[in-house]
């Protein structure tokens, strides 16, 4: 699927636009629905990711934070290992 990062853009603006829906003066009666609706997109969205998304081509001890060009050394202290 070509348009990921548009479904992603879309989604995430609908989260700020819902967050910000209570300061801008709209009716109680959009807010509520604007937050029924709120999961249909987010589901969405998870179901694309998982179908479409690419996964790393690093395990996690390879690579426990793939945004970061750092590899593990094995040396670093993990949570609830001492």
């Amino acid at each position: 699927m070509k348009n990921l990062p548009v479904v992603i853009t879309i989604v995430t603006l609908y989260a700020v636009f819902f967050q910000l829906a209570p300061f801008t003066g709209l009716s109680d009666g959009i807010i509520f629905g604007l937050f029924a609706f709120s999961p249909f997109p987010v589901i969405y969205l998870a179901y694309i990711i998982l179908k479409f998304g690419k996964p790393s081509a690093h395990t996690f001890d390879e690579k426990f934070y793939d945004d970061l060009d750092y590899f593990r050394n094995g040396k670093e202290q993990m949570h609830g290992q001492d």
